[in-house]
């Protein structure tokens, strides 16, 4: 008797606990040293859902790179397709002069951008590259892909060290993971 009292217990806390699994990233390699993130049960926005996320860091992996899906809908979804068709706006947004800091604050760093647009098939995104402009530190690269199905958008984003790597890798993962 107190056995089919505890199965359902013992089943409900398997379920909740599923949340914490993370998901896997198709279009990188499975195991080690890549690992993935259980973020449904660490990331609760209202903007955006996170699906999954998966990161590669150096010295076990060369080049360093992250890898996340997320999926927008209505208005966010909309803003954000608009920057994937048109990314000028993103380098323009991150080159922007910052206000002077406050007393005693540091100088803000300078930002050098620059946006490219990418397609793949029905995929639309873009390529981003941030260095300071003072040329002090290597740039970091980004990419995005997304596909747009009725009021959601999906997209896949990568950052890294290596442009070529962080541009290959989006499209591997936006060709497994974003299907229309």
């Amino acid at each position: 008797m107190r056995l089919r009292f505890t199965l359902p217990i013992i089943f409900s806390l398997c379920l909740a606990s599923c949340g914490y699994i993370p998901r896997p990233v198709e279009g990188v390699p499975p195991g080690a040293p890549w690992e993935a993130l259980p973020l449904r049960k660490w990331l609760a926005e209202d903007r955006a859902e996170p699906i999954a996320l998966a990161f590669c860091a150096p010295p076990e992996c060369t080049p360093g790179l992250v890898v996340g899906i997320v999926r927008l809908s209505g208005r966010d979804a909309d803003e954000a397709e608009a920057v994937l068709k048109d990314p000028s706006v993103l380098a323009r947004a991150l080159q922007s002069p910052r206000p002077k800091p406050a007393p005693g604050r540091k100088r803000p760093v300078r930002t050098l951008a620059e946006a490219t647009p990418l397609e793949d098939g029905p995929l639309h995104g873009f390529a981003v590259s941030l260095a300071p402009a003072d040329g002090k530190k290597r740039p970091a690269y980004g990419a995005a892909l997304g596909l747009r199905t009725g009021e959601t958008l999906q997209a896949v984003l990568v950052i890294g060290e290596d442009e070529t790597a962080v541009r290959n890798t989006v499209r591997e993962v936006a060709r497994r993971e974003l299907r229309p």
